[in-house]
């Protein structure tokens, strides 16, 4: 018999349902011989009693996607239950019991609850279990030797928890894994032998731990014909990589970044007759040297290839890729020692879309980058890039970082970029000069800092997100358009602006997305701070440092709930204390020197808080009387 009523009883309800009750309902309608019970995503909430024990012919019960609190332990003692499924149940506490010989457990999926404590040595009874899941749960302490006894095992995952300490060598003789997932944790020592179960793994995530040594040869054979995911990456692995594990029949997906590998990838270690069905390859933030390998041409199906921050030098050979039909993506990054062509190279890679090569001591633009035509996002930020930017980067492109470079200006600055797409431009830190070129109506994020650019503030796109047009030379008014825009972050610090600051810009009652970070600080703004602030508002970070700004403190900045950055200092603002800025409990940084500031520092009376999020304050230079009141500041002494 099987009863199922799954996601039924919450249709029409907006509360969660006792499961104590309903569980009783069902256990007291005499079903004795009910095998299956389904119950998820029914909104069961609170404590699951002990009424199911009298179902003792239960073998399958799913209370998944609920809001259960607790769980008896006895219910894994059901003398016939062969599936537990609890998972997504995330206020659901316990710990998992003993378990004696001859438990019939075959699934159990304890994933997303907050099941804590050690797993216990009897798990090694449960010799019938195929699954065993308790991803991202609480479960803590080193894994026991037991695990070996559990020879049906097919899926373990162990993801998202505080498991430490060396894996057992008793995981050598797992003779059925399918799936081993165990990132991350806080696994030291070697891998874990897979090598009674290398004829059934198809995947293998082992990332975010302390493993270290190198990779096992049970990994680094042919004879692995389903494994198609092996992910590695942050860990502490050294040595070589063993040239075998580029070939495996199945792999499709490899991520060895973040570890230690050492030496040169060898052509000729790769037989020029094996093709490899690999789509991802990432061995980014190693330690390889020598030459990009050419067999890398080999791998057909490949759609992305990271080779970022590592020690590989000479030439590339950029033809090899032009073969790789769907590669999609290319990052090349953090390699000093490679030489990248950048005469008028003309291949084609049909699908890259992709490519950085940032801290590449490039002195120009790649020219084959031009005939990419699915090309939308290009990173060479942190080179020695000279000259101006080339005008049909603005064709295509839609994400272009050219940061930290050598630009001083741009082909055609006041080109009509209409039919342009971009919508992400970075170009801090070059040497452009003089005013601001056309910019296309996509342009969503644009970055200018720390260059040479002067005159007037533009008008900008109306559909910009962020702008940091910081440590320029930008003079005069800020335009009372920047209010049309959707802005979420605006930086135009360390300028020559002056006038006053828009009352607009603050008003997030206007239909636009809301700011949450403004930095107008080092400028010559004057006037009032504008008493705009919504009730809506939802600054995170507000900066008027170093201007010129006078009159009170407006009281409407009590509106922005999530602001943790306030610095007004160097100014001339006339107020007292701002005793009604400590209901802002998100507030970490308030910065009031060098204004006029005057009065006693005194805790409001009818105040239920005393800045207890506050970190830094700075009020020197001002005329503040009396005693500095330690309230302010205890939950930090």
């Amino acid at each position: 018999m099987e009863l199922h009523l799954d996601s039924f009883m919450s249709d029409g309800y907006t509360s969660t349902i006792s499961a104590h009750e309903w569980l009783s309902v069902i256990a007291s309608a005499e079903l004795h011989h009910l095998q299956v019970l389904t119950l998820s995503g029914c909104e069961l909430g609170g404590s699951i009693g002990t009424s199911l024990l009298n179902l003792s012919s239960l073998s399958h019960l799913d209370l998944s996607h609920n809001d259960i609190t607790h769980f008896p332990q006895q219910m894994f003692h059901l003398p016939n239950l062969k599936v537990l499924d609890l998972s997504f149940n995330i206020n659901l506490t316990g710990s998992l019991p003993e378990f004696p010989p001859g438990t019939a457990l075959q699934q159990l999926f304890l994933a997303y609850t907050n099941y804590t404590g050690r797993i216990p040595h009897s798990i090694g009874n449960l010799k019938q279990l195929t699954d065993l899941d308790v991803g991202d749960c609480g479960f803590f302490g080193p894994l026991p030797h037991s695990f070996g006894n559990l020879g049906k095992l097919a899926l373990l995952d162990l993801s998202w928890n505080n498991f430490e300490g060396e894996v057992p060598s008793s995981f050598s003789k797992l003779s059925s894994l399918q799936e081993l997932r165990m990132a991350p944790n806080r696994f030291v020592g070697p891998l874990p032998s897979i090598k009674a179960s290398r004829k059934t793994i198809a995947t293998i995530n082992l990332s975010s731990n302390k493993f270290s040594g190198p990779i096992p040869s049970s990994y680094a054979n042919n004879d692995l014909p389903n494994l198609t995911y092996l992910d590695l990456s942050n860990n502490q692995l050294n040595g070589t990589i063993p040239p075998s594990l580029f070939t495996l029949p199945s792999l499709q997906q490899m991520y060895l970044d973040q570890n230690k590998f050492i030496g040169i990838l060898d052509d000729e270690a790769f037989p020029n007759s094996i093709s490899s069905p690999l789509t991802m390859l990432d061995l980014s933030y190693n330690l390889l040297e020598g030459n990009i390998p050419k067999f890398i041409s080999k791998f057909t199906s490949l759609e992305r290839l990271n080779l970022r921050s590592n020690n590989f030098h000479g030439a590339v050979d950029l033809r090899m890729f032009a073969s790789i039909k769907n590669l999609s993506g290319i990052d090349l990054s953090d390699n000093i020692m490679l030489l990248i062509d950048t005469s008028d190279l003309v291949i084609t890679i049909p699908s890259l879309s992709e490519f950085a090569a940032s801290s590449c001591n490039l002195s120009a633009v790649p020219r084959f980058l031009r005939y990419q035509p699915q090309l939308n996002s290009l990173n060479l930020s942190d080179n020695q890039i000279q000259g101006k930017m080339p005008d049909w980067l603005w064709t295509n492109l839609q994400n272009v970082d050219l940061s930290n470079n050598s630009l001083v200006g741009f082909e055609d600055p006041f080109s009509n970029h209409s039919s342009s797409s971009m919508r992400y431009l970075h170009l801090s830190s070059n040497h452009f000069e003089g005013s601001l070129p056309i910019f296309p109506s996509s342009l969503e994020t644009l970055d200018l800092s720390s260059n040479h650019f002067e005159g007037s503030l533009p008008n900008f796109p109306k559909g910009m997100d962020t702008i940091s047009l910081s440590k320029n030379k930008f003079t005069g008014a800020i335009p009372l358009t920047i209010c049309n825009s959707s802005w979420s972050r605006i930086d135009l610090s360390h300028n020559q602006i002056s006038g006053e600051i828009p009352s607009c810009l603050f008003n997030t009652l206007m239909d636009r997305y809301p700011i949450s970070v403004v930095d107008l600080s080092k400028n010559k703004l004057q006037g009032m701070i504008p008493d705009t602030f919504g009730s809506e508002c939802s600054l995170e970070g507000l900066n008027l440092n170093g201007n010129q700004l006078e009159g009170p403190l407006p009281r409407s900045l009590v509106n922005c709930r999530d602001l943790s950055v306030l610095d007004l200092g160097n100014n001339q603002i006339d107020d007292t204390f701002p005793f009604w800025l400590e209901h802002l409990e998100s507030l970490q940084v308030l910065m009031l020197q060098s204004n006029k500031f005057h009065g006693p520092i005194r805790r409001h009376h009818i105040a239920n808080s005393s800045f207890e999020s506050l970190h830094i304050i700075s009020l020197s230079a001002n005329s503040f009387t009396g005693h500095l009141p330690l309230e302010y500041f205890h939950h930090h002494i």
